[in-house]
């Protein structure tokens, strides 16, 4: 039986993050009661959920004064294709998971053939939604470039590539190749949030950024790995951790949201390690 993971509680300013994160999410999907496939859209999407990646977006165009409406969307898409993964890695084809976010997962609620064509759906609506928003033309070549970055998050290079070593590798095999699987598997979502904070800035972005969200994908995947007993020490972590916060130096106290991202990261394995 899959063990019941509490919601992680967000300080006052990340839990106001979420919640206009969810407002867009609901604003977007398309009505529940229209199709089976909408009702498992809208059941995989709007469960218990950090919405890390999201904020990451904001954060991220908070920081480089980006145009706050249509940065939101970008996170939204964001979350709705990491929420379209989820329901394909949990498929019995797959990892075969009963459960997803202390609930049943897709599949079970809704049956294998809805589940699939609802994770179809919301890498559409993910695409779709982001070009829908009408764009002063200034912002054109930015939105070009996070559709494109979408588009190609998904694909050989990205999480499918991770999905197909994640069912060939077992045991020390597995083990050995973590460090490859995280790169395919955690880390392309994050740089995409990191696209979708800089895809409607006003000037030129350092690449630093990148580098920041690379190590951040990273660092919650070693979060997760520590709460779920895979990892025995804080080390590893405590390097990563550090890792993204020497990327976002050059941006001084403007960098402050970024690093309250990295705090929680850090809060929740400490607080877990003192119980």
């Amino acid at each position: 039986m899959a063990s019941v993971v509490t919601r992680p509680t967000l300080r006052p300013d990340l839990a106001l993050d979420r919640l206009l994160i969810e407002h867009e999410l609901r604003s977007v999907l398309p009505p529940a009661g229209a199709s089976p496939v909408s009702a498992c859209m809208e059941y995989a999407v709007m469960g218990e959920a950090q919405r890390l990646r999201p904020m990451l977006a904001l954060r991220t165009g908070q920081l480089l004064n980006s145009e706050a409406a249509l940065t939101l969307r970008a996170a939204a898409a964001t979350e709705l294709l990491h929420c379209a993964s989820l329901i394909v890695d949990d498929l019995p084809c797959m990892d075969n998971d009963a459960t997803r976010r202390n609930r049943p997962s897709a599949h079970v609620a809704y049956g294998e053939s809805t589940a699939l064509l609802a994770a179809f759906g919301l890498v559409a609506l993910a695409a779709r939604t982001v070009m829908e928003q009408n764009a002063p033309e200034r912002y054109f070549p930015g939105q070009r470039r996070f559709l494109v970055s979408l588009l190609r998050t998904l694909d050989c290079t990205g999480l499918i590539g991770g999905q197909v070593m994640d069912l060939e590798l077992s045991g020390d095999r597995r083990e050995q190749c973590r460090d490859q699987l995280n790169d395919l598997k955690t880390v392309p979502l994050f740089l995409l949030a990191i696209e979708a904070g800089v895809a409607y800035a006003p000037g030129p972005v350092d690449t630093g950024l990148q580098s920041f969200g690379r190590h951040y994908g990273v660092a919650l995947q070693m979060t997760d790995d520590y709460l779920d007993g895979e990892a025995q020490e804080m080390g590893p972590l405590e390097g990563q951790l550090a890792a993204t916060k020497d990327c976002l130096a050059p941006y001084g106290a403007a960098a402050r949201p970024l690093l309250e991202l990295v705090e929680y990261l850090h809060a929740r394995a400490q607080d877990y390690c003192h119980r």
